[in-house]
């Protein structure tokens, strides 16, 4: 499956649009909206105390002023912590409130990557972090709006055995990229994201396009590369600076 657009290449703004804002901040998704992109992508982590927060590191280190992991902390702790810069402060958004600001986007689709994974947090958090996140999105009439992501094949096959093919589901390849694979990913998977370029990246997509499963790339696409790709059946792109990707796509 695949999702019905009038754009045949979609572009997604990874994080947001952290080219101009810092990632996974309500300021980048809202720059990302602004430039046109199809879709934005986000990362899903499940604070100590149960609520869902946009994050893509395990860790905060990297991203905000504090430390340590997400799942160890509660969320007034999460809370607490400047996600943006000193001069403009950004706090990390809830999944929430994150998809009440999307389903006031007309059209707008959305990747949301799962980053609670079974042999860090064991199968309850997965479970509970893959159903909180759907029934979130279809109380917000988002449900057929979304692909659902992750490095995780126990998150995708989770998702895959209790929800059958109601979800588009996006993954990795070649699946040795994935951890946990037990079923075939090609029994499940509607898009999967490949790294390569030139010959190599010709043919991941030729062999992703005869398992009738979408290719896509991206992160920080080159202008040469972004043709490239589209000419061997790159159907997506998740970029840093999705606004690139928006100007080439209208020379198609």
């Amino acid at each position: 499956m695949k999702f019905e657009t009038e754009n045949k290449i979609l572009v997604a703004g990874h994080r947001g649009n952290p080219s101009e804002f810092p990632e996974n901040t309500m300021a980048s998704f809202q720059s990302a909206v602004e430039v046109g992109v199809d879709m934005i992508e986000t990362d899903i982590h499940l604070t100590k105390d149960g609520i869902l927060v946009l994050m893509h590191d395990h860790d905060v280190s990297r991203t905000t002023d504090g430390i340590g992991f997400v799942r160890e902390k509660t969320y007034e702790d999460i809370k607490k912590l400047n996600a943006g810069t000193e001069e403009m402060p950004a706090s990390i958004p809830t999944l929430s409130e994150f998809l009440e600001y999307c389903a006031s986007v007309p059209g707008l689709l959305l990747d949301l990557e799962i980053k609670v994974y079974l042999n860090d947090e064991g199968p309850e958090r997965v479970k509970y972090t893959v159903d909180e996140t759907i029934k979130m999105c279809e109380n917000l009439g988002l449900g057929d709006k979304i692909i659902l992501n992750s490095f995780d094949a126990y998150v995708l096959e989770y998702i895959y055995k209790t929800y059958g093919k109601k979800y588009l589901i996006h993954g990795y390849y070649p699946y040795s990229i994935m951890e946990n694979v037990k079923l075939d990913p090609t029994e499940y998977l509607d898009y999967a994201c490949y790294w390569a370029s030139g010959e190599d990246g010709k043919k991941k997509c030729d062999d992703l396009l005869n398992l009738n499963i979408n290719p896509c790339t991206g992160s920080n696409t080159q202008e040469k590369d972004f043709f490239e790709s589209v000419s061997f059946g790159c159907k997506m792109f998740t970029e840093n600076n999705p606004a690139c990707a928006i100007e080439w796509r209208k020379h198609l």
